[in-house]
């Protein structure tokens, strides 16, 4: 941020600062979806900054690392992280971990606010919240500051503290768990996980779409997301070839280089079309008819927003196991012990034209919540509209040390 042009808003504009991290996807497509909301509702008349502050600050040193080694700790570490994960996961440990992160973030957060001078944050990731409030604090200003959580069930207690004036929540699973860490009731709004507003759009077509896509416009289509923390990717592929229907499958690598030169190696019986990294992921899955991927909470939001079936193929211990129990008690999915059940479930998914799949798409359908990235949007702009909210504002002179 220190190195970046703010661009200059005009007096009409309302100003809206959006706070997320790159420790895997999900906060900054979360974010992203939410700033494309607004920009869908209120064109031109809003300003939004999506910042990280860990990274577009030069003053958040000692969490530079620790993101830049996220993916890298839970790949190679996973039962470490599990471990770490749940000793954390009470009030008083993240109340520590809090102070901590205050320490850590507020002068950065400063340097974001006093550079943008919002009239409204929000705020995607767990490790922000308390850190923003001290920020705010220490800048005297005050404006209104919603939190949006991306997991489904078993959301880890730093994501909660009183300094957020709404939560909004994937699911009633996170309500209660919000409940249980001594957030008011009428601070939470079960919304869903803001995905890219599109998803609100109907799909006229799969076959229209897929022909733009440059695939089988007929075929049964399943859709296989990995990436650096994904895996049994290439098992999955390769253990399709058992499968005795008719489909076509796109895999992507999701920026994976050693898993995307495995899989165009792959001379596969049916038609396999792979990619190393896509930046128009919501066309991909409004053109499948099944989602293969990981228990993320973002891609898991897109897939139940476009209704699709999802087969679970890898989850994040601790932090995803929640994310699985969601979509399996809901039937909008299954998780296969191996690649043998995984055949014998899209077998009977597909049987019977297709009638367990469509069973399973609508359970998807009525789970996914593709208007949540416009529902957060306009909560975001109703708080600026009232003058009761309105920041107060910061000098040049002021300090952000």
């Amino acid at each position: 941020m220190s190195e970046s042009i703010v661009p200059t808003p005009t007096s009409e504009q309302k100003r809206v600062l959006i706070l997320t991290s790159d420790a895997g996807f999900g906060h900054r497509r979360s974010a992203e979806s939410v700033e494309k909301a607004l920009h869908k509702l209120y064109g031109d008349r809003v300003l939004v900054e999506v910042v990280n502050p860990i990274t577009d600050t030069d003053k958040a040193l000692l969490l530079k690392n620790v993101e830049k080694n996220y993916n890298t700790c839970v790949k190679n570490t996973p039962g470490l992280y599990k471990l770490g994960y749940q000793l954390s996961d009470n009030r008083q440990v993240s109340e520590m971990m809090d102070g901590a992160l205050i320490l850590a973030l507020t002068s950065s957060l400063k340097e974001v606010i006093k550079n943008f001078k919002p009239q409204a944050i929000l705020n995607t990731n767990e490790m922000f919240n308390s850190a923003v409030g001290s920020a705010l604090d220490q800048l005297d200003m005050h404006m209104p500051y919603f939190t949006v959580v991306t997991d489904f069930a078993d959301v880890h207690a730093l994501w909660f503290s009183n300094e957020p004036d709404v939560y909004f929540l994937a699911s009633d699973w996170v309500r209660v768990r919000a409940l249980e860490n001594e957030i008011k009731a009428e601070k939470l709004v079960v919304s869903g996980i803001p995905v890219d507003p599109i998803y609100e759009e109907p799909i006229n077509s799969k076959t229209r779409l897929r022909r733009k896509l440059r695939i089988e416009p007929n075929l049964p289509t399943f859709l296989i997301v990995g990436g650096e923390r994904v895996k049994n990717v290439l098992e999955t592929v390769e253990a399709l070839e058992q499968l005795e229907h008719d489909f076509q499958v796109v895999a992507i690598a999701g920026g994976n280089d050693r898993l995307f030169l495995d899989l165009v190696k792959l001379k596969p019986k049916f038609p396999l079309h792979v990619h190393h990294f896509l930046s128009n992921m919501p066309e991909w899955l409004r053109a499948s008819d099944v989602l293969i991927t990981k228990a993320g909470g973002l891609i898991l939001s897109e897939g139940l927003a476009a209704g699709l079936p999802i087969l679970i193929i890898h989850y994040l211990p601790g932090q995803e196991e929640g994310n699985v129990r969601y979509v399996l008690s809901h039937q909008a999915g299954a998780l296969p012990a191996n690649t043998g059940e995984m055949i014998a479930t899209l077998d009977y998914w597909l049987k019977d034209d297709a009638k367990g799949l469509k069973i399973t798409a609508q359970a998807a359908k009525l789970l996914g919540k593709p208007h949540a990235a416009s529902q957060v949007a306009e909560a975001l702009w109703e708080s600026i509209s009232d003058p009761a909210t309105q920041t107060a504002e910061i000098s040049d002179n002021d300090s952000i040390l």
